[in-house]
Parts: structure tokens; C-alpha cells; sequence
């Protein structure tokens, strides 16, 4: 919005969502000016954001900015890198950005992505150590409990 001055100079964002083969692309592209390419890998980085610092109130209620606060881009790739998929930005400078969601195309490719608790992901995740636990059983070892 600071890219271009007025709302009726605003050009719309382009959707485009194609389902392929393997995965769903949702594409958004704006005008909006850019991110310099110094900056598109703090973009991911919690806590960072490039939106400015919300006014304060003039009244006794408090305003709540829906941006701002840097957890926006992490939070949603790390919900798509959780069922497969990922969140991806291009970025023109002086010109505007592309956001690309990727997501599997079917339910059954996209279990849950998590380490040593699920069948799928223990052949992404080995422990350097061998571990006795119930998600991953040492086979012809005891594991002693601890008592404390």
C-alpha cells in the first residue's frame, strides 16, 4: 500500500491456485514495490517484519494490528512444510512479489511430518545414537528406567 499512494491506484493481487499431478500451487503476485533481496531471507526469521509500527490510540480502547508481529511467512511455511508441501517468495524490487504455496494434491500424501513419531518420517530422521524409546525400539537391548 505505501507503494502506490491513494486506494484507487492500487493494483489488484493476482490468485492463481493450479492443481498438478503431485501438488496444489496457490499463487499470489503483487505490485506492492518489493522486498530488496538483502532482506527476503529475514522475512522468515520470527519476530521480523517490515510493516510499520501500528499507531497508537487515541481512545481508551486498545488498536490491535493484524500485522506487524513476524510470525505471519514462518508460521505458514511451517504449517506447509508440516503436511509436505512449502511457502516460497520472488521478489522485484521497485516492482512487486511472489508468494508460492505448494501443498500435496491428495490428503494421503500429506500425513504429518514430525521425528521418530511416525512411520514416514523415521526414514527422514535417525538418531546418531541408538535409542530405546517407544518410537523406536532397540532390538536385543534392555533399556534400564531411571529412578530418581
Amino acid at each position: 500500500m505505501e507503494h502506490h499512494g491513494t486506494e484507487n491506484d492500487v493494483p489488484p493481487i493476482k490468485v492463481t491456485i493450479v492443481k498438478g499431478k503431485e501438488d496444489i500451487c496457490v499463487k499470489m503476485s503483487d505490485q506492492g514495490g518489493g522486498i530488496p533481496r538483502s532482506q527476503v531471507d529475514q522475512l522468515f526469521k520470527y519476530m521480523y517484519s517490515t510493516a510499520p509500527q501500528p499507531p497508537k490510540s487515541k481512545t481508551d480502547l486498545p488498536l490491535v494490528p493484524l500485522a506487524g508481529y513476524g510470525y505471519g511467512l514462518p508460521i505458514s511455511r511451517l504449517y506447509a512444510r508440516y503436511f509436505h508441501g512449502d511457502l516460497v517468495l520472488f521478489s522485484c524490487e521497485g516492482y512487486g512479489s511472489d508468494a508460492i504455496i505448494y501443498l500435496k494434491a491428495f490428503s494421503d500424501e500429506a500425513n504429518e511430518l514430525l521425528p521418530i513419531f511416525n512411520k514416514t518420517s523415521t526414514r527422514f530422521y535417525k538418531a546418531t545414537v541408538p535409542t530405546g524409546d517407544w518410537s523406536n525400539q532397540v532390538k536385543g537391548k534392555k533399556v534400564k528406567p531411571i529412578v530418581i
